[in-house]
């Protein structure tokens, strides 16, 4: 089968975002004890950067992986309006 993949965009947010949590999960690896088999391509990101995705972020469902906590998903539809909402 033709490997048409060029690039990989990952979405982190929350825990993910400590670069060393976030490459355990790529690469392989341990991290906090647990071990991670890492994903099918472990090459490391090119970047690292923000992206504002116009895309609802929701939990749903659960996973063993993760503590029989939620699994997060966008929607698909884009959102026409989004409310921020910033403590002073």
């Amino acid at each position: 089968m033709l490997n048409l993949v060029k690039k990989v965009i990952y979405a982190v947010y929350g825990s993910n975002l400590l670069e060393e949590r976030f490459l355990a999960y790529i690469k392989g690896g341990f991290y906090e004890g647990k071990e991670y088999k890492g994903c099918t391509n472990k090459k490391e990101p090119i970047d690292l950067g923000w992206m504002y995705i116009p895309h609802r972020l929701y939990f749903a469902k659960n996973s063993s992986r993760w503590d029989n906590k939620g699994v997060a998903f966008i929607t698909p539809k884009k959102k026409k309006k989004i409310l921020i909402s910033i403590p002073s």
